[in-house]
C-alpha cells in the first residue's frame, strides 16, 4: 500500500510540477529583453525553470533507483544535492543537440550532392527532397530514441550518485526489455502527444475547435507524464550499484 500511494503520489507531483514549468516557461517566452533589468530576470527565471525541471525528472529517476527503500522526499533531497553535475550533464547534451541542429541546417548540401550522385549512377532522377526526408528521419531518430536511449542511465547516476554518476554511460548492462521497450515509450512520451497536438480534425465551429483543443491537449500531457514515468521506472528499476547520497 505505501508503495502504491508513493507512486500516486509522483503522478500527482508531475501533472502540478509539469503544469508549474510549462506555464513559467511560456510566461518567460513574453518576457521583453529591451532593457538590463528585464534580461536579467529573463536569464534568472530560465536558470530557475532549468532547475525545476531537473528537480522534478531527476528525483523521479532516483526514486525508482532507489528500489524497496525508495522515498520522494529523499529522492528529491538527493537530486537537489547533485543538482551541480546533473545540470553539467544537461549542459553537455544540449550541446550536442546544437550540433545535431547544426547539421540540419547543413545537410541541405550534402543531399544535393548524394542525389547527384544517385541520379548519375542509376540513371534514374532522384529529387534532393527524396533523400532529405531519408536525412531527417534518420536525424529524429537519433535525437528523440537513439540517444534518450543511451543517456537516460547517465542522467540516473548523476542524479542519484552526483559526479560518480557519469561512470553510468560506460556501463549500459541493461536487459533486452529496456532495449527494447524504452525506444516505445519514448515514442510515446515524445512523438505521440505532440503529433497529437498538432492534429487538427475537422468541426464546424470555433467552440467545438477549442473543445477538441482542450481534449486533445489533456490527453497528450497525461500521455507524455504516464509514459516518462514508466520509462523512468524501467531505466532506473533495480540499479542500485553504489550508495545514494
Amino acid at each position: 500500500m505505501m508503495r502504491r500511494n508513493e507512486g500516486m503520489r509522483l503522478f500527482a507531483i508531475h501533472v502540478a510540477g509539469n503544469g508549474v514549468v510549462l506555464g513559467l516557461a511560456y510566461y518567460w517566452l513574453g518576457i521583453g529583453e529591451s532593457r538590463a533589468a528585464t534580461l536579467a530576470w529573463s536569464a534568472v527565471l530560465a536558470l530557475i525553470i532549468l532547475c525545476l525541471a531537473c528537480c522534478l525528472h531527476g528525483g523521479t529517476l532516483v526514486f525508482f533507483r532507489a528500489g524497496e527503500s525508495r522515498s520522494l522526499s529523499v529522492a528529491f533531497r538527493t537530486t537537489l544535492r547533485h543538482m551541480a553535475p546533473f545540470l553539467a550533464a544537461v549542459v553537455l547534451i544540449a550541446a550536442v543537440y546544437w550540433l545535431l541542429a547544426q547539421w540540419a541546417a547543413y545537410s541541405t548540401t550534402p543531399a544535393l550532392h548524394i542525389a547527384s550522385w544517385c541520379t548519375l549512377k542509376l540513371r534514374k532522377p532522384i529529387k534532393p527532397a527524396t533523400v532529405m526526408r531519408v536525412f531527417n528521419f534518420v536525424l529524429a531518430l537519433v535525437r528523440w530514441m537513439v540517444i534518450p536511449v543511451f543517456v537516460l542511465p547517465m542522467f540516473s547516476g548523476v542524479a542519484a550518485l552526483g559526479w560518480r554518476g557519469f561512470a553510468e554511460f560506460g556501463r549500459l548492462r541493461r536487459s533486452p526489455l529496456y532495449w527494447i521497450a524504452a525506444p516505445l515509450l519514448l515514442l510515446c512520451a515524445l512523438a505521440l502527444p505532440w503529433h497529437l497536438i498538432g492534429w487538427v480534425p475537422h468541426v464546424g465551429s470555433f467552440t467545438m475547435e477549442m473543445v477538441s483543443f482542450t481534449g486533445r491537449a489533456a490527453v497528450a500531457y497525461f500521455l507524455f507524464i504516464t509514459a516518462w514515468i514508466f520509462l523512468a521506472s524501467l531505466t532506473s528499476g533495480g540499479k542500485t550499484e553504489g550508495t545514494i547520497r
